[in-house]
């Protein structure tokens, strides 16, 4: 009997990756391609089709699944909008891929093919109710419910860096203020400890960024607070407060088994782990807290993919 394989496509803003996956979310093979942003919709998509066929058991795969950032009708395969994509509106990329390929094709919101992936691979398949939290340049989120992603009455559910954690906040780029993604985010990162900066001098970032504050990352500020940075790390405590509150607030109104955390600021470890995981048990409900096991993904730059992949399964 021939394994099951399904073929995932991960749309990201600088490069697409395109994998074949097993029924237990791992990968067979992998390839990818440059996006190209000047491309029209159809020419970009025609390039990803020829590119997947090259891959030597494209033949037997029947489905195809594909994650990308935006707003996505799901239900009919559209991508409304995409800020990853700037000239995508609109456009519908199911039936487009469906007819270059002759297979089935499932698109979906790359948080939520995020999702899926760290249920197969960080969780073995065994988690009941996974919350999975994208921490990019914004912040995302998927829900798995009783094994199965959720997606809500229009696709749109899982939007977790858009609750709002104070109502005075920062202005968010959606139009609310407060939202947790101006404090977690990491461009807003870099903004803070920009600020932080201006009070709080560092010798070692002014040493890593020869003083040209612009630099700055969370890769920066992680690797000055290994180097034993003590603003770094004053400020990954206040991110990882503020990454607290909004966890807490997931378990006390979903009261999920498993968060899994991934992207780029989730990377900075337990500088952002240990003050999130403080506030997040003061501010949940004990019973809850203790049955929610909160993990950093293994394999960030592959949840998209076989997320995507999975989407039949769905």
């Amino acid at each position: 009997m021939s394994k099951k394989l399904y073929l995932g496509i991960d749309m990201g803003g600088t490069s697409i990756k395109i994998a074949v996956v097993d029924a237990k979310g791992l990968i067979t093979e992998e390839t990818s391609i440059k996006t190209d942003l000047n491309q029209s919709p159809a020419k970009l998509a025609n390039d990803i089709a020829r590119q997947a066929a090259l891959l030597k058991n494209y033949p037997k795969i029947k489905s195809i699944g594909i994650g990308i950032a935006g707003d996505i009708d799901c239900e009919k395969g559209v991508v409304r909008f995409s800020p990853n994509l700037p000239k995508w509106r609109n456009v519908k990329l199911k039936q487009i891929i469906e007819k270059l390929t002759k297979k089935n094709v499932f698109v979906d919101n790359d948080a939520n093919t995020a999702a899926i992936g760290a249920f197969w691979l960080d969780a073995g398949g065994k988690s009941d109710n996974l919350i999975c939290i994208t921490l990019g340049t914004g912040v995302g989120g998927g829900l798995i419910f009783g094994k199965k992603l959720y997606r809500g009455k229009t696709c749109t559910a899982g939007e977790i860096g858009h609750i709002t954690i104070d109502s005075q906040g920062h202005k968010c780029n959606c139009g609310n203020r407060g939202c947790a993604e101006t404090y977690i985010g990491a461009n807003y990162v870099a903004r803070y400890s920009v600020d932080y900066l201006k009070t709080h001098k560092s010798k070692i970032i002014d040493d890593m960024t020869g003083k040209d504050y612009s630099k700055i990352t969370p890769k920066v500020l992680y690797d000055a607070a290994l180097k034993g940075d003590k603003t770094s790390v004053e400020i990954w405590k206040y991110v990882g407060e503020k990454l607290g509150v909004l966890l807490a607030d997931i378990v006390n109104f979903i009261n999920p088994d498993t968060i899994i955390l991934c992207g780029g600021v989730s990377l900075a470890g337990k500088f952002l782990i240990d003050p999130a995981q403080k506030e997040m048990k003061e501010r949940s409900f004990q019973t809850a807290y203790k049955a929610c096991k909160l993990q950093v993904s293994h394999y960030t730059s592959k949840l998209g993919v076989v997320g995507a992949a999975m989407l039949a399964e769905q």
